[in-house]
């Protein structure tokens, strides 16, 4: 494995990556000094924030080889996010998500009034039907710009590295 690129805009994927690279003793770039790095078909973790099941810049991650995709979201982890996320993105790569968080003010306008609508939503299914215990932490971190990082989330993707580490040497 080379490294891990990453793209994040509130901060919570750039955790991730920056506490994985740690733990895999592995280089841990941005996708724009990846570009500068790294050569096309460098064996990568590809690690990005998610917006209506689109995994953000994946287009452009690939030019390398990818391990797998790490997608960082506020929605819960369901079976059918999960579908669509694969779906959305023509994924061939294993998938994982993990929980991250919002900072409204680093959003632009496109992404607020997109968050606005989810937080509609919800709380309109509050309303209406009541929340799953995943939704009300989405709406709680929409309303309240929180961090549900938590570092504990990498385990799966570690030992999958660490399972297949002759596999993903370079």
């Amino acid at each position: 494995m080379d490294a891990i690129v990453y793209h994040s805009k509130c901060g919570h994927t750039y955790a991730y990556a920056k506490a994985l690279a740690s733990e895999l003793n592995i280089p841990v770039y941005s996708l724009r000094e990846g570009k500068k790095k790294l050569p096309k078909g460098s064996a990568i973790i590809f690690m990005s924030w998610v917006r209506e099941n689109r995994i953000m810049k994946y287009e452009k991650a690939l030019r390398y080889h990818l391990v797998c995709v790490v997608a960082v979201g506020i929605l819960p982890p369901t079976e059918e996010r999960i579908g669509a996320m694969i779906y959305e993105n023509q994924l061939y790569s294993r998938l994982f998500y993990l929980p991250g968080g919002i900072r409204k003010s680093r959003l632009g306008l496109r992404n607020r009034m997109l968050l606005k609508m989810i937080e509609s939503n919800l709380s309109f299914k509050l309303l209406d039907s009541g929340l799953k215990k995943e939704e009300t932490l989405a709406l709680d971190a929409i309303l309240h710009n929180l961090d549900y990082v938590n570092l504990k989330e990498l385990e799966p993707i570690l030992s999958l590295y660490k399972t297949n580490a002759d596999e993903y040497v370079s």
